[in-house]
């Protein structure tokens, strides 16, 4: 009797385990397709995918795999409680192993959230070479004395961040990673000795760290915080006076609410990691301002190109209060106006016209995109005022550093060629040029590029390159000096001396 009710009770254990499993097996099928229980968006960007069907079934797609695998990643993407899965997934990586489920995300001491990228730049792993930042800053200069004799300001801004900002923060891996010479700490130099006029913000936000009555960068956000952009657009705007010899709109801080849900983009860091709980973190300011006008219709017409920082400025309204008028090109594409309506896209604009137009042009950029430093705004205005003198290589070069996903994969191929991703850039953007040449011929007519194409020739040719340097060492002259001459004793021969 003992053992048939022990069997009994084993029997109703086993149907209740079986029962559990058929709920969890079917209650996430029948959620996904009638949604019966309303679940909170992931944060970010993803790709919707359709639901699973068999209306590409074809023999060809069965025997390849590709319906499968299509049909598959659609289940996966639509399967009931999906994103509360993902979530309790993400916050257990984060709490047990300090780990953040987003992409380019990192884990600091003290749960400082990063963005690797910042790292990888202010420790010097993102360096693209010296000749390129003596060359900039060259033509910078250039640039900015054309614009003073027509009137204009030009300005650099380092804008701040994080990695400068917090390195005895950093996650461990990263702390074991030798600081080299960055892309900033070359720029800097380069241009601060060309005496191109530069607004270091960065080292601004560096000597009040800790000083400041609230968080001038946020915990988990990636940009610098309200109360911080703030202080910036403050020393921004005294900057532009001094330059200006003018009075500007005074900036005042009337109330700093805090509030216990941070005003976005303050938690932007901490919103794309899909946890189930927010991080506790110091809470940061909104800045209520007061503008106070100076009497004078002296506010300048401004042109900014620069990153999502700008971004602070604009939903508090200091561009619209303080300038004449101020358009923002994000990364040198999109316009946004400084009432934060759109103003289309940079390559439609006459540009020309914007730049003349203008009073002040500024560029402004943080240590993050040092690298793809100006977004190719710099090389367009040199070429408005000096056409014909960019180096086509450096065009190519260019457009690499500028396209985020194309310099990872360049940086990521120079690790495992064990090369400079500096070398690793030149050798791409030689071979786009060579490339670039053979299909479209007429675009390089100029003597220069003609030049610079038999030289490319000849390196790309081992038994001429071979007999260069046969040649050289009779010469008693490098290499690349002896190429040079082949290339224009070529030229001549075909062109004449000229």
């Amino acid at each position: 009797m003992e053992d048939t009710s022990r069997n009994e009770k084993r029997g109703s254990i086993k149907n209740l385990i079986f029962l559990f499993v058929l709920i969890l097996l079917t209650v996430p099928g029948l959620q996904g397709r009638y949604k019966f229980i309303q679940e909170a968006s992931l944060n970010g960007a993803f790709k919707k995918e359709e639901k699973p069907s068999f209306k590409s079934f074809t023999l060809e797609s069965w025997f390849s795999g590709s319906f499968q695998e299509q049909y598959n990643t659609r289940l996966e993407q639509n399967i009931g409680f999906r994103n509360i899965l993902i979530r309790i997934n993400n916050q257990l990586a984060f709490s047990l192993y300090g780990k953040g489920n987003a992409e380019g995300v990192v884990v600091g001491k003290d749960n400082m959230l990063y963005e690797d990228d910042y790292i990888k730049e202010y420790l010097g792993l993102y360096y693209v070479g010296d000749s390129v930042w003596t060359q900039k800053a060259i033509k910078l200069k250039a640039v900015q004395d054309t614009l003073d004799r027509l009137g204009k300001k030009f300005i650099v801004v380092f804008e701040p961040d994080k990695a400068s900002l917090y390195p005895e923060l950093f996650p461990q891996n990263y702390k074991k990673v030798e600081k080299k010479l960055s892309n900033y700490d070359e720029l800097l130099q380069e241009v601060t000795a060309s005496g191109v006029n530069v607004l270091n913000l960065n080292q601004y936000f560096i000597s009040i760290k800790g000083e400041t009555e609230y968080p001038i960068f946020p915990q988990c956000g990636t940009h610098w915080s309200y109360y911080g952009a703030t202080l910036a657009a403050d020393t921004t705007l005294r900057y532009l006076e001094s330059m200006l010899n003018t009075d500007l709109t005074d900036i005042k801080i009337v109330q700093n609410k805090v509030c216990d849900i941070p005003r976005h983009p303050d938690y932007d860091i901490g919103l794309s990691m899909n946890l189930l709980f927010m991080i506790p973190h110091p809470k940061t300011a909104d800045p209520i301002l007061e503008f106070t006008d100076k009497g004078n219709n002296n506010k300048p017409s401004v042109l900014v190109v620069g990153d999502s920082y700008f971004f602070n400025w604009l939903n508090n309204r200091i561009p619209e209060r303080t300038f004449k008028d101020c358009d923002f090109w994000y990364y040198n594409k999109k316009i946004v106006r400084s009432d934060g309506s759109s103003g289309g896209l940079a390559s439609e604009r006459n540009f020309k016209d914007e730049v003349m137009r203008r009073d002040v042009i500024m560029i402004m950029i943080t240590g993050r995109f040092m690298h793809s430093f100006a977004w190719g705004f710099d090389e367009q205005l040199y070429d408005l005022f000096y056409p014909g003198h960019n180096d086509p290589r450096e065009h190519f070069a260019n457009q690499i550093r500028c396209y985020g996903d194309e310099f990872k994969r360049m940086y990521k191929e120079s690790v495992a060629e064990h090369i400079s991703i500096s070398d690793k850039i030149h050798r791409e953007a030689e071979f786009l040029f060579y490339d670039d040449l053979k299909n479209n011929p007429d675009k390089y007519t100029s003597k220069k590029d003609i030049l610079l194409s038999y030289e490319l020739a000849i390196r790309g040719t081992p038994e001429w390159l071979k007999e260069i340097e046969r040649k050289a060492k009779v010469n008693k002259i490098s290499v690349d000096e002896q190429i040079h001459r082949d290339a224009i004793w070529i030229y001549e021969e075909k062109f004449g001396k000229k």
